[in-house]
C-alpha cells in the first residue's frame, strides 16, 4: 500500500511559510517546509511530494524557474505559485492575477485536494493488489494438478518483481513486469498439451508452434485495456541478448527491460523444476547455467542483480516447510496447494507409495498427509517406511479415512485421523498450528558442531567442492567453506575469489586441499565474509584445481 503523498512549502517569507505549514500539519499528508533552494530540491528528490506551494520570487531564481525545475525532477507534480507580496510586486512589469481566497479557504482547498488524491491512490493500489492476487490464483487453479507447471507463473512473477524492485525501477514499470510475468505464457492454451509434455527432441513444426506463444498471448490480451504497457514485455520475453532469440531477434538494449528481466527469471525457474524430458537442476546448477549464458542469452547487468536476489531466496526457501501428500486422485493435494501459502509451505503430491518414499529420501518433511485407501493398496508400505526411519518416526502423520470407524491396527500417537468429507479448513488449521508450535524435531547434519551453522549449506553429492570453488571464484567472494564427512572436517578460506588457507585433519595447504577434493559425500557450509590472516596456499586457484585433478587421476591409476 502506498504511503500518503506530501506537500512541500517553499518560500523566502518565513512568517507566511510557518503559518501555512502550521495550518496544514496534522492533516492526511506529511508537510515539508524550507526557505533554502538546495534543501527544497533535496526534499523533492528524497520524498514522495505531490504538491509544491512556492513563492513567485525566490532566492536566486523566480517561481517559474523553480516550477520548471521541479517538474523535471518529478514529472506530473503540481506546483502552485503563491501570490506575490506587495514588496515582491514592486518594480514587476507584468500583470499578476490576485488571489481571491482567504488563507483559511486556501488551506482547506489544498487539504481537500491532497485527501482526494490520496484516496484515489489508495483505491488504485487496492485494485492493483486485487488484480495481481486474482490473476495469480486463477492461474494456480488452472494448473493445480500439473506437476510440471503448477506455481511456475507465481514463482516467475514473484522473482521478477523482486529483481525490478532491487533495480529501483519506477513503481509503474515494476507493476507492468509483475503482471506480464504472470500472463506471459497464456498463449500456450493454443498449444496442444501433448506437445508441451514431449519427452524427446521436438520436431521443427512443433517447435514453431511453441515459439508462437508470446505473440498468441499478446493477441489474447489485446482487448484488455491494462494501465501498463504489457504487450512489448510479453512479446519479447524469449529474445536473447545477442539477438538469437524470438520472435524478432532483438538484441541488447533494444529488448524491453521487463522482457530481459523475465527472460533470466523464467529460465532459472524452468531449470529448477522437473520437466517431461529431464529432472530439475539444483539451484546451484541453474545459477551456473545462467552465468555461462550471460552476455549471450542474458543481460549481464540483470544477471548480477538476479543472483543477489536468489541468494536471499535460498535463505527463505530453507525455512519453507515440506508437506508430502499421498493421494491417488490428487483432489486432496489440489485443495491443500490452493489453500496453503507457497511462500511458507512446499507441497509435494504423490500418487503412489513409491513416489512418496522417494520424496522422503530427499528431505525430512514437516508433515505427512495420506488417504487411507491409497495406503491400503500398498499395504501401508509408505507408513511403515516413515515410522521405521529414525529421521522421520516422529513426523506428524494425518490419515484421511472414509468413516468414523478408525483403523484398529494403528495406535501410533503421532497419527491423527481425519474423516471424509475432508474439512479442509480444519486440516489447514492443524498444519498451521504445528507450524507455530514447531512440533517437528530438527535433525542436524552429520557431525554438526554445537554452534549453530548459518550460511549456505548443502550436500557434496549435489554440489562438488570443485563447483563450490568455481562459483566463489567467479563471484570474487571472501568466505569460509566447511566440509564435513563422517567425523572428518576440513576448512577452506577464500579471499576475493582466491584460496588462501586450507586445513584438513593434520594436513594444511595444498595437500589438505587435494585430500578434500577426494570427498564426494558429506555436507558443506559456506560462510560469506569470513577471512583469515594466515596464508598457506600460494598457488593460483584455478591451477590448484587442475593440479588437484591430476593428483586424483594419479591415485586412481595406482588403485589407491
Amino acid at each position: 500500500m502506498n504511503k500518503n503523498k506530501g506537500i512541500l512549502i517553499f518560500s523566502r517569507d518565513n512568517a507566511e511559510l510557518d503559518l501555512i505549514a502550521a495550518m496544514l500539519e496534522g492533516g492526511d499528508c506529511p508537510v515539508f517546509s524550507t526557505s533554502l533552494p538546495l534543501e527544497a530540491i533535496h526534499i523533492l528528490q528524497k520524498n514522495d511530494i505531490d504538491v509544491i506551494l512556492a513563492s513567485q520570487a525566490l532566492e536566486g531564481m523566480d517561481g517559474q524557474e523553480f516550477k520548471e525545475l521541479a517538474e523535471k525532477i518529478r514529472p506530473g507534480i503540481n506546483v502552485l505559485l503563491l501570490p506575490q507580496t506587495p514588496a515582491e510586486k514592486k518594480g514587476h512589469k507584468g500583470t499578476l492575477s490576485e488571489c481571491t481566497l482567504s488563507l483559511n479557504e486556501f488551506v482547506k482547498f489544498i487539504q481537500s485536494y491532497v485527501r482526494t488524491e490520496n484516496n484515489r491512490i489508495n483505491e488504485s493500489s487496492s485494485f492493483r493488489d486485487f488484480l495481481f492476487s486474482f490473476t495469480d490464483r486463477l492461474l494456480q487453479v488452472f494448473e493445480v494438478n500439473d506437476k510440471y507447471f503448477f506455481n511456475n507463473d507465481h514463482l516467475v512473477a514473484n522473482l521478477s518483481r523482486k529483481v525490478a524492485v532491487r533495480m529501483k525501477l519506477q513503481e509503474s514499470l515494476v507493476d507492468a513486469i509483475h503482471i506480464s510475468a504472470l500472463l506471459r505464457d497464456l498463449g500456450k492454451v493454443g498449444v496442444q498439451h501433448q506437445i508441451l509434455d514431449e519427452k524427446g527432441k521436438l520436431e521443427r513444426d512443433k517447435l514453431t508452434v511453441i515459439k508462437s506463444h508470446p505473440l498468441n498471448t499478446v493477441h489474447i490480451l489485446k482487448q484488455i485495456n491494462f494501465p501498463w504497457n504489457v504487450d512489448s514485455i510479453i512479446a519479447h520475453h524469449h529474445e536473447h541478448y545477442d539477438g538469437n532469440g524470438y520472435p524478432e531477434g532483438l538484441q541488447g538494449r533494444y529488448i524491453p527491460l521487463g522482457s530481459r528481466i523475465i527472460a533470466v527469471v523464467d529460465s532459472y525457474v524452468a531449470m529448477t523444476m522437473d520437466r517431461p524430458y529431464r529432472k530439475a537442476l539444483t539451484n546451484e546448477e541453474a545459477a551456473r547455467e545462467i552465468l555461462q549464458k550471460t552476455g549471450s542469452q542474458f543481460d549481464p547487468e540483470i544477471v548480477e542483480v538476479f543472483l543477489s536476489v536468489i541468494q536471499e531466496e535460498k535463505r527463505q526457501a530453507a525455512e519453507r516447510k515440506r508437506v508430502i501428500v499421498l493421494d491417488r486422485d490428487e483432489a486432496i493435494s489440489a485443495l491443500i496447494k490452493l489453500n496453503l501459502s507457497s511462500d511458507e509451505f512446499d507441497i509435494l503430491s504423490a500418487t503412489t507409495s513409491l513416489e512418496a518414499v522417494q520424496y522422503l529420501k530427499e528431505e525430512v518433511p514437516f508433515a505427512l498427509i495420506a488417504d487411507s485407501e491409497t495406503l491400503r493398496i500398498d499395504k501401508f508400505h509408505f507408513y511403515n517406511t516413515v515410522r521405521r526411519e529414525s529421521s522421520t518416526n516422529t513426523v506428524p502423520f494425518f490419515i484421511i479415512v472414509p468413516t468414523q470407524e478408525l483403523p484398529q491396527q494403528l495406535t501410533d500417537p503421532g497419527v491423527e485421523f481425519l474423516v471424509k468429507p475432508l474439512d479442509i479448513e480444519d486440516l489447514l488449521l492443524k498444519i498451521k498450528t504445528l507450524s507455530k508450535t514447531g512440533t517437528v524435531r530438527k535433525h542436524k547434519p552429520p557431525a554438526a558442531e554445537v554452534e549453530e551453522l548459518k550460511g549456505v549449506s548443502g550436500s557434496l553429492e549435489d554440489l562438488s567442492l570443485v563447483d563450490i570453488i568455481q562459483l566463489l571464484n567467479m563471484g570474487l567472494k571472501t568466505a569460509k567453506v566447511i566440509l564435513i564427512k563422517d567425523k572428518e572436517k576440513g576448512e577452506i578460506y577464500m579471499r576475493s575469489g582466491k584460496i588462501v588457507n586450507v586445513h584438513a585433519g593434520n594436513l594444511a595447504g595444498h595437500d589438505a586441499f587435494f585430500k578434500l577434493m577426494e570427498w564426494y559425500k558429506g555436507v558443506f557450509h559456506i560462510f560469506h565474509g569470513h577471512h583469515i590472516d594466515e596464508i598457506n596456499v600460494t598457488m593460483d586457484t584455478m591451477n590448484l584445481l587442475l593440479e588437484g585433478s591430476r593428483v586424483l587421476d594419479e591415485k586412481r591409476g595406482k588403485g589407491k
